[in-house]
């Protein structure tokens, strides 16, 4: 196995310090914004973000109605940029989320999106970007310089972040303290010992990674890495939907990789785990709960800091395996690491 080191797996490792510092620096700005937003009282949000930045928007879709009751959407910035048409949003909040802040189509939505009672909120790393000059409120990843073109600390940050928004937004004590734990449970779960997990990705073929609810963005992000760093033909698909139509590629030439958190889903990602494997694929569990699938995390008594712990470890594992199938995860071919959609 090879074992040199890369910027991916040594940017993955600074999450722990990432977290740290949005504890610490993020704190007082999303007490206050949490204030402006119970005022405000939006009807709905609308999330934006592109690559890794969507898989975080994504969990704030999941996190805003689960735990607000806040409908949320995803936002499709080409209506602006391409189709032209500006949108009639009102009593909204619209979360954009970017490491680079220079997607042209991202800042012409984001800059397009207001209204009445449009509060427009960036989490975004470069605070010098086009895209952050144009939002109301600017909130930092503190993830500084990333260098790999497989994003790590910078997706890990803004989820953190995310979280730490409803935890404030709902000013919810026992959410607030799990966003100040959020450093240690990451640190935690970097020194678990995934190795018999890099044999799972040997060969080609295809690879259903699989979330629900909140674990849905955490399988996005894990697909995306997969292709970018892997070269693997990795689709994300929510426990819902598997047993539909996707259903039918089900068997031995099929490999199944599950990110299951200890919540009200737990139940169903275990039973699909042993019926995918009753017929015939190989499945990955990423879980805290049984050492089935050899990927573990320790427990939390929040799910969504154990999902942040699993990512942050399938980073780290993502990067072992794309060394061993003599790839770069650093310098993915055909990739860059700012894309500007238009």
């Amino acid at each position: 196995m090879d074992k040199r080191s890369t910027l991916m797996e040594t940017e993955a490792r600074e999450s722990p310090s990432v977290a740290a510092r949005l504890v610490e620096r993020a704190t007082p700005r999303l007490r206050e914004l949490g204030e402006r937003l119970r005022l405000l009282s939006p009807r709905y949000a609308v999330a934006a973000g592109r690559g890794s930045s969507d898989a975080a928007a994504l969990l704030a879709k999941y996190l805003f109605e689960a735990r607000l009751g806040l409908p949320t959407v995803s936002a499709a910035p080409s209506i602006r940029s391409i189709y032209g048409r500006q949108l009639n949003i009102e009593k909204a909040l619209v979360l954009a989320i970017s490491q680079s802040g220079r997607s042209p189509d991202l800042v012409e939505f984001c800059r397009s999106a207001t209204g009445p009672d449009v509060l427009r909120v960036g989490m975004i790393n470069d605070e010098a970007s086009p895209l952050a000059d144009i939002m109301d409120v600017l909130l930092s990843l503190e993830a500084g310089p990333e260098k790999s073109v497989a994003a790590t600390k910078s997706c890990i940050a803004a989820m953190t972040l995310v979280f730490g928004l409803t935890a404030h937004w709902r000013n919810d004590q026992v959410m607030i303290a799990a966003f100040e734990r959020a450093p240690d449970v990451l640190a935690a779960a970097l020194v678990e010992d995934w190795s018999a997990a890099e044999a799972f990705f040997d060969g080609d073929g295809p690879i259903y990674v699989i979330g629900r609810g909140p674990g849905l963005a955490v399988a996005a992000e894990a697909a995306l890495k997969l292709k970018e760093t892997n070269g693997l033909h990795a689709e994300a698909v929510s426990a819902a939907e598997v047993r539909h139509g996707p259903f039918a590629l089900v068997g031995p030439a099929l490999r199944v990789v599950i990110f299951a958190q200890r919540d009200a889903a737990l139940d169903g990602l275990s039973k699909l785990a042993g019926d995918l494997e009753a017929l015939g694929s190989a499945v990955l569990l990423v879980s805290s709960e049984t050492a089935h699938g050899q990927a573990m995390v320790k427990p939390d008594a929040e799910p969504v800091l154990e999902l942040l712990a699993m990512l942050a470890r399938f980073y780290v594992l993502a990067s072992a395996t794309a060394l061993k199938r003599g790839r770069s995860p650093d310098h993915p071919p055909m990739l860059t690491k700012i894309t500007e959609t238009r």
